[in-house]
């Protein structure tokens, strides 16, 4: 059974693959921001996460 909402199979990839990609790229910047914030200040909020007393 086909329902009327559902696209052709290879527009249907496409969408899932760049929604894929998003996503991995959202966690790769995520990671190099949480190992390499930028700030060399010891007081940023961002060296909360990483103190070693966690």
């Amino acid at each position: 059974m086909h329902h009327h909402l559902v696209g052709p199979l290879i527009g249907n990839m496409i969408i899932i693959g760049v929604a894929g990609v998003i996503t991995l790229a959202c966690f790769v910047a995520m990671i190099w921001m949480l190992l390499r914030p930028g700030e060399t200040g010891r007081d940023h909020p961002k060296r909360d996460i990483l103190r070693e007393d966690r």
